[in-house]
Order: structure tokens, then sequence, then C-alpha cells
């Protein structure tokens, strides 16, 4: 917007501040401020400027799991006195063997209990040692002056122990550790489990290891996270009485669950016990915080928008989790998740590999009826191949015509089936959005949607996403195992008669809409005082964006058209100047003239009908506003061809 124009504007709204039921304009600086009020029953996502997707409205409580690393330690317990045996003599703090073997202890244990023992030495000519956490807890024997350390479960006795054996060569022991591992005992361990360097190891383990995060049974939607290291078998990490989320390959993992349970639990697997070891627990809440506006971006971080979108439903239950078994229809593919780093920055998308040409995996998703339009989207990454494909299958499908395939090398589409319309958007860090939309035919009630690799290899894939509608809206997660549904967003109630002149003036706006198809909804920014007294923007079932002007004793409505579908999917300034029989249209620095517009002439004021209001609807908070916004301004007086000119060029 021009700055010379800006302290001429009584209203002015871009995307700055926002909090949770509330869009704040920039001006007016002093009550009464006249912000939007906002709404949306649901959280969002969004682009945010660095060009990565976040959730609007989401967030993650604190930490929940105490020591998760499993790296707390107790206070050294080595300030007792060490006795000396056999060979051995201890002189100003440092322990000396003569080669006769024995053993040098401490009663500084508690049986039970884990502890971390490390030693180092300072001089080493030959010979083994080992230590002990009581009597019957030994570690392996080792040797050299490299720093020495063991993790054990004290048995017998309390003594903590240094044991050297039989023909030893000279040798100086210059420290003894010991500290408690865990020592708030905020782990309780199952049998064949121990906590090691920072890690919970299992050995051929089938029990569970416990820890009560929760005080009261209430139910909450929760993240897990971990690190596990398999040596063999398989583990589950999860809250107790939920689905156990089977482990059987090293990586980092994410979970979501909705549970009530008070205890997590790490347990190894009956049917195929567990070696290996765990660690970095968490468990965060996740708290939804609705009615919260999205500034949203686009996928390269710039155009900083106000986003406001129609109500639509992933029908793809697990957009994020291509192991699951949801994904039923599996020809020559293998999945792991959690391998690469998504466009949301998080280590959680799948890496998917196909044996041979034309390997595929997908789902089979039900529609309540025939002929319905359908859009798909899903970000792609190149891994060992580049060219993936995207296709409908089904009784609703049209057969072979229906494919769309993409060469992730370079963003490109290379071969799209007649019956598809599809883009591709760059994300960086080589991903791609993937769209394709297409419309079912009338033989049949399902449809499928499939990924499949061009030739034998892999590629990356993360936030599949179906929506019954004529193109893709912002990425929806569904973590689990269901449908997820983004709420419509309204802004309304801005302005009062105290800052909109119902004379003269004018209505200012720099904005896009979501689609070509202006058909899918009715979008409306007005300044009114009803939807028969008011000046609005707007797109109608003529899929042309329009501007409209309407007395209520003229039923006629004065529309004009100014931008075509394709135009009006691009950030247009549009301003419309009302003032009785001189009326005036600008959009992008040009006029455009209607004889029937320019002349309308009206009287808003009396009759208590002055124009009251500003909002992203039709004048009534109906026909809500769908799309993007960059700024939007009211001004009080008309202004000069030269200014409007400047304001929209």
């Amino acid at each position: 917007m021009a700055d010379g124009l800006l302290n001429k504007a009584s209203i002015i709204l871009t995307p700055t501040g926002y909090k949770a039921g509330t869009l704040y304009n920039v001006a007016p600086v002093v009550e009464p401020y006249e912000d939007f009020d906002f709404a949306r029953a649901s959280v969002a996502s969004r682009v945010n400027s660095s060009g990565l997707v976040e959730m609007v409205g989401r967030t993650l409580g604190s930490e929940l799991v105490q020591n998760g690393d499993f790296s707390e330690l107790g206070s050294e317990l080595n300030d007792l006195t060490w006795s000396a045996f056999g060979g051995w003599s201890i002189v100003d703090g440092v322990a000396s063997n003569d080669g006769s073997g024995s053993t040098i202890l401490n009663e500084i244990l508690e049986i039970g209990k884990t502890y971390k023992i490390t030693i180092q030495l300072s001089t080493y000519t030959s010979g083994n040692f080992s230590v002990f956490l009581g009597s019957n807890t030994e570690s392996s024997q080792f040797n050299g002056t490299d720093e020495f350390t063991f993790y054990g479960v004290c048995s017998g006795d309390a003594y903590a122990r240094v044991k050297s054996y039989s023909g030893i060569g000279s040798i100086n022991i210059q420290n003894v550790s010991v500290k408690e591992v865990d020592p708030n005992d905020y782990w309780t361990l199952g049998t064949d489990w121990s906590i090691g360097d920072n890690a919970l190891v299992g050995n051929s383990s089938i029990t569970e290891n416990e820890q009560r995060i929760f005080t009261t049974s209430v139910s909450r939607f929760l993240k897990i996270t971990f690190d596990a290291v398999v040596t063999s078998g398989e583990v589950a990490v999860y809250m107790e009485g939920s689905t156990k989320e089977w482990v059987s390959t090293s990586g980092s993992y994410t979970i979501y669950d909705n549970s009530s349970a008070f205890d997590l639990e790490i347990d190894g697997r009956n049917s195929n016990p567990f070696t290996g070891s765990i660690t970095n627990i968490s468990v965060k809440e996740i708290i939804d915080t609705n009615n919260i506006p999205r500034i949203s971006y686009d996928s390269n971080g710039d155009n900083g928008h106000i986003l406001l979108e129609p109500t639509s439903t992933n029908l793809v239950t697990y957009s994020e989790d291509f192991e699951n078994s949801y994904y039923n229809d599996v020809n020559n593919i293998t999945v792991i998740n959690n391998s690469t780093t998504s466009p949301d920055n998080t280590i959680n998308a799948s890496k998917i590999t196909g044996s041979v040409n034309n390997s595929y995996i997908g789902r089979i998703t039900a529609f309540t009826s025939q002929n319905t339009t359908v859009t798909a989207s899903v970000f792609l990454k190149a891994d060992t191949i580049t060219d993936v494909g995207l296709y409908y299958t089904g009784n609703l499908g049209d057969g072979a015509n229906d494919n769309l395939v993409v060469d992730l090398s370079n963003g490109t589409i290379t071969s799209e089936g007649s019956s598809l319309t599809a883009s591709i958007t760059d994300f960086g860090n080589g991903w791609y959005r993937v769209i394709s939309t297409y419309t079912t035919n009338g033989t049949g009630s399902i449809l499928g949607v499939r990924l499949y690799a061009i030739s034998s290899g892999s590629f990356f894939a993360w936030g599949l996403q179906l929506e019954a509608l004529s193109y893709a809206t912002s990425y929806i997660p569904t973590l689990m195992g269901s449908t997820e549904t983004r709420a419509t967003e309204t802004a309304t109630g801005a302005g009062s008669a105290d800052l909109i002149n119902s004379t003269e003036g004018v209505l200012y706006a720099e904005i896009a809409t979501l689609s070509e198809d202006n058909n899918v909804a009715f979008k409306s920014l007005s300044l009114a005082f009803s939807s028969t007294n008011k000046v609005m923007i707007t797109t109608q079932s003529t899929s042309l964006t329009q501007v409209n002007i309407r007395r209520s004793d003229d039923a006629s409505n004065k529309f004009v058209n100014i931008l075509t579908p394709s135009e009006s999917v691009n950030f247009n300034k549009i301003a419309i100047l009302y003032k009785s029989g001189e009326n005036k249209i600008f959009v992008n620095g040009s006029r455009i003239t209607n004889t029937d517009f320019d002349t309308f002439t009206f009287d808003y004021v009396g009759n208590s009908k002055s124009f009251n209001k500003l909002e992203f609807a039709n004048g009534s908070g109906i026909s809500n506003f769908q799309g993007k916004v960059k700024a939007v301004a009211v001004f009080n007086e008309a202004l000069s061809d030269s200014e409007l000119n400047n304001l929209t060029g």
C-alpha cells in the first residue's frame, strides 16, 4: 500500500498481530480499535516464513517423562575409605598393585540399586581387571590405561570392588567413581532390563518397564518420541492399555496416542524378545487452541498473507504413517517410517522402496456419492529414484488415463492423464507438494489413491491428503487413524459507523482466491450496513471476480467483472471508490469503467442504514470470504485518480 496514503486510511489490516479470536487491525491506533472477530473451531496448518509446514493453534505441553535419556546420576559415593588387600596398597589417593592380585573394596552400595562405576588407570604393565557391584555382579575383564565404565545392579553384599588377577604387572589406579543410576527411582525395570550408558538396555527381554507420569485418569492427546537401537527382536513404547506399535529396526520414532492411562510402558515382545537399547523417551501433551488466525506464506517463505479457507476433511486416516496396515493395497513395496526430515522439520517422513517397476502402495477410500470431484496431494522427495507416480484406482476410475508422474529431480510433471489436472510446488530441501484433481465417474462407489515407484528404488513421502474439493487446501494431519476436519474460518465485526464514511470513501484490498474454480464457494469482502446496503468485492457463480454496489431500494445490484479466474488466483490490488453518481473501480493501477456502476446513485446516510462494519462476508455475516489477504483498508474520503492509481499500481 502506498505509504503516502496511509494517514488517510481509517482502518488498515495487514498480516501482523493476532490472538485467539481476534485479528488485529494496524489502524486505528487508539480506541475504538475495531479489530476483526475471528473464529475457526479447529486447528489448522500454515506455511511459515521459513517455508516449513507448521500447525497453528496446536502446542506441546511440558515434558512428562522423568530421566527419559537415562543420564540422571546421584552424587559421588567414593568419599569413604577404600580397603586394600593382597598386593594392593593405597597411598595419597592412588591405588597400586605389586603384581600379586587381590582386591580393593568400599562398602558404599545398597543391594538392589543400579550403579555406574568408572575406574581410571594412570599406569599399566599387564594383566586383567574387573569391577564388582556387590559380591555377585561382576563386569567383564578389562585391561590397559583406558577409562573403564560398568553399569549394573548391586547384589550379594554392599561392597564396590576392583579386582586384579594373578600375574598382573605393576599398576596405578588414579580414580574410582561410583554413582547411583536413576537415584530418584523414576523407572521400574522388568527382568532382563538394565540402565546402561544413557539408555535402557534390553537383553532378550519380554518383560515391561514403566514410569507413572499421570496422577489422574483424563483422556489426553499425547506425542511420544524415542530412539531405538535394535539388535534383535521387537520393542514397544506406549501408554498402558493403548495399542502397541512394535519396533523392529533402529531409528527415531514418533507415536501419537489418545490415552487416559497413568503409566508409560516399554515392553519386549513375547514372541520375539528384544535385545537392544531405548533412550531419549519423551511424552508431551498436545494442546489444541482453536480460533487462532493463520499468517501463511508461499512455499519459499515469501508473500505473507492472512489465509481463510473453507471446511475440508482429509479422508486419508494415517497421513504420516505409511507403515500402518491401513495401506492395505501394497505391491512389492517396503516402508520405513521416520527416515528423514519432512517439510515440518521433524524426522517423520517415510522411505518407500519398490522392488520392481511400478511397485505401489495405496488405500481404498469410501465415498457416499458418485460423480465426485476429489483432490489428492502428497509431499514427495527423491532418494535413489526421481520418477514417482500418483494415481487413482477403483471402480470409480477411468483406468490408465488417471496416472500422474513427476520428476523429483527438477520438480516437473512428466506425464498427466487426460482426466486429471495437476500441479507441483517446490517446498525446498528436495521436497515437492504434488497435487492432482479428478472427477469420478458414476459407475461405482469407491475410489483409491496410490503412490508408486516408476522403477525399482526408493523415494520419501509425507502428508498424504485426499479432499472432496476441486483444489488442495492446506495440509490436515491425521495421526490417530481417523479422518480430520479443518473448520471454516470467519473474520467479521471490524469497523464502526465512527470509522466509516457512508457518503463517500474507498474500500481497498490486496487479495487472491484459493482456486480458479470460484464455483466452489461464494467469497465476499464487504463494507456494509447489511446484505442490501454495501460495497463489496466478491466472486460469483459466474467464476469471475467482481465488484458490487447495492442499496436497499435497488435489488438489481450493480456488478462489474474485473478479473478472470486465472487472474484472481494471483494477488491483485483492488480499490472501489464509492460516491453517489461518481463511483470508480481501480485494479492493479488501471481504471475499469462501467457506466451503470460509475453513475449509480444512493443515499446510505439516514434511515439508520449508514455503513457500520467491515467484514469478510456479504454484509450479513454469511457467504464468508475464502482466500488470501495481504491488506485491507478503508478510507473515509474519496481519493483522486492519481491516488487510486498509486494505491493499486
